[in-house]
């Protein structure tokens, strides 16, 4: 079985922008994409932080605030960079997510 990329899926969650497409961008207002859709990169939750934090198809970590019944703020998404508080545990995280993700694209041995 070959390993398709999040980004190169098509949505299946029923979300009325994306069902059935890719998904390419991340903050558009009416998207409803949950965080198990097809199209959801490498995920990690963070309660402490109220958001889910991602890598987009370039690398580099991204955060999408928690709203209430699991639903997720995708018009508040963007880019953990400097003016981001918490910028220098967004470093760690975003290479850690980069070295998971490399270690379950490589083929099982």
């Amino acid at each position: 079985m070959t390993y398709t990329t999040p980004w190169q899926r098509s949505c299946d969650c029923r979300c009325l922008i994306h069902h059935h497409l890719p998904r390419t961008t991340y903050n558009e207002s009416d998207c409803a994409c949950t965080i198990t859709c097809a199209t959801q990169p490498l995920t990690l939750l963070s309660d402490r932080w109220g958001c889910a934090l991602f890598l987009d198809p370039a690398g580099d970590l991204w955060h999408v605030p928690a709203m209430t019944h699991g639903t997720w703020d995708w018009s508040k998404a963007a880019e953990i960079d400097t003016r981001f508080d918490l910028h220098d545990a967004g470093r760690l995280i975003e290479q850690l997510l980069r070295h998971v993700a490399q270690v379950l694209a490589a083929p099982l041995t």
